[in-house]
């Protein structure tokens, strides 16, 4: 696979995803809770994005070894790497981490970018939409690269 569809393969599969799974974190927190001053209610949102977003790699795992695999050396591959929930403890603990943190960005970036009647209305859908539409983009373009193994002939 050439490097640059590689990169818009990683690109629709993984990182516009996890940018738009942090926003729907974040714009799920705003709806749910109107008084979001609060650190323990924001510690609670943030606890609950990171299991989130942990779920989430664990379903992208697979596609991203198989991204990585097929270029060992380059830079790409081993920031792919970091993201591997299989790893080492230490790099799982980084991960668990920067999704807390990311979550907690996420919430404050929903209430920055989105007005509440966008919140409370039509904001999930939308990123739920948009989150489809990139995955189908990444497969297109993935969809003969991320294979587990050869097709077999039926005779």
């Amino acid at each position: 696979m050439a490097n640059a569809k590689r990169f818009i393969t990683y690109l629709f599969l993984f990182i516009i995803p996890y940018g738009l799974a942090i926003l729907l974190i974040g714009t799920a927190y705003n709806a749910l809770v109107i008084h979001w001053s609060s650190r323990w209610r924001l510690l609670v949102g943030a606890v609950v994005g990171m299991i989130f977003m942990n779920l989430l790699k664990i379903i992208i795992q697979k596609p991203l070894k198989l991204l990585a695999s097929q270029n060992e050396s380059s830079v790409m591959s081993h920031l792919m790497h970091f993201f591997f929930v299989d790893s080492s403890k230490i790099l799982l603990t980084l991960n668990l981490l920067l999704d807390m943190i990311l979550a907690i960005v996420g919430i404050y970036a929903s209430r920055l970018l989105f007005t509440p009647q966008f919140i409370t209305g039509t904001a999930l859908g939308w990123l739920i939409v948009s989150l489809f539409v990139s995955a189908m983009i990444g497969a297109y373009f993935a969809f003969d690269q991320l294979k587990l193994g050869e097709p077999v002939d039926e005779k």
